[in-house]
């Protein structure tokens, strides 16, 4: 069970969330509405950690909040995943100790680590003393811990140790595991005995009479990967062929979909041959060397991450927002709007 700090005036605190397989610090900056859908993503049928990471970047990159996010991998292992962003830190206890900061990066920083015996978030402000416990829920506060932390070590050391001027700094270079006093076997693990849900088996389809070869590009599209609703944008069919596909860049211009694009702060014609090169400035670095490509494929526009570091975040004409990313690939209609990072957005537009 985690435990977390009261604060003073939790009218100013960040918002804490924690489920079976997540735990969450979101900056006061985040507003309620935003921890609402955040909460909804995290709470969600087999939420997955992409789901997450979704619902915090559906306000876009420029507004992104400050934010501490652990996953659960493998309970067995007491493997974990994290991200982290802005004043937002995590540290991981356990045979080797971890820590993550996203202070100087625009977008965010993401870990992983194997036998974690404890878990502490913070969004950078001074944590208060007393500790109370969460299963289950949302609360205001600025930090969260669970198991073996440096806290729990200060609490544990001989009342002689604990006259030293500053005991936690005397911890530091020292095995988490052997200075708490705790058997990391009897700790209860935060989160639930769960690995990432494995997908269904497809049903076998029917046989059919005539069948059309599938392309192979095609048959890569996985339009359930992109929006947090799984619902999937809808492809520009039957399109008379006097219509022209432009992509429209923010900073840039207007490039022609009369073949691939790859968007990326340094992409390598060589890597991509036949394809329309286009390099963006990226000074945080925030896009990726090669970040994306986008085509016309059949009547259909398709976007596809392309192993960029942090996805890119996909803006339906609806509103609808997603995050696409780890090599997915998904169909989008005229009027959707690609954030890459560092300002950097391109909008599909159809021109007659």
């Amino acid at each position: 069970m985690f435990r977390y700090p009261t604060p003073d005036d939790t009218r100013g605190a960040g918002f804490a969330m924690v489920t079976d397989h997540f735990a969450l610090l979101l900056g006061p900056g985040a507003g309620e509405a935003l921890a609402a859908a955040v909460w909804e993503a995290m709470t969600g049928r087999d939420a997955a950690f992409e789901d997450v990471l979704s619902a915090i970047a559906a306000v876009g990159i420029g507004a992104l909040p400050d934010f501490a996010l652990v996953e659960v991998v493998d309970a067995g292992s007491s493997a974990v995943s994290v991200a982290v962003r802005g004043a937002a830190t995590i540290d991981l206890h356990g045979p080797q100790r971890s820590s993550y900061a996203g202070t100087g990066v625009g977008t965010w920083v993401e870990g992983s680590a194997q036998h974690v015996a404890g878990i502490s978030l913070g969004l950078g402000t001074e944590p208060g003393r007393s500790l109370l416990p969460i299963g289950r829920g949302v609360v205001r506060t600025d930090a969260l811990e669970w198991g073996a932390t440096a806290r729990a070590a200060v609490a544990a050391i001989p009342a002689s140790a604990a006259s030293s001027a500053d005991p936690v700094a005397a911890l530091e270079d020292a095995d988490p595991l052997e200075t708490v006093a705790v058997d990391r076997r009897a700790l209860t693990p935060p989160f639930g005995p769960r690995r990432r849900p494995q997908p269904e088996p497809e049903p076998e389809p029917e046989p059919e009479l005539v069948s059309e070869p599938e392309s192979p590009r095609e048959a890569e599209v996985d339009d359930s990967t992109v929006l947090g609703s799984r619902r999937a944008p809808a492809p520009v069919a039957d399109a008379p062929a006097s219509h022209r596909y432009v992509l429209r860049l923010e900073p840039g211009g207007d490039y022609p979909l009369d073949r691939p694009i790859v968007l990326g702060r340094a992409p390598r014609a060589a890597q991509h041959p036949g394809a329309r090169i286009v390099a963006v400035p990226s000074p945080r670095k925030e896009v990726s060397g090669t970040h994306v490509e986008v085509r016309l494929d059949d009547g259909a526009l398709v976007v596809r991450d392309l192993g960029s570091t942090n996805g890119t975040i996909v803006r339906d004409a609806s509103g609808e927002a997603g995050l696409l990313r780890s090599g997915a690939a998904s169909r989008v209609s005229p009027g959707a709007v690609l954030d890459l990072g560092d300002g950097i957005r391109a909008t599909f537009e159809s021109l007659s």
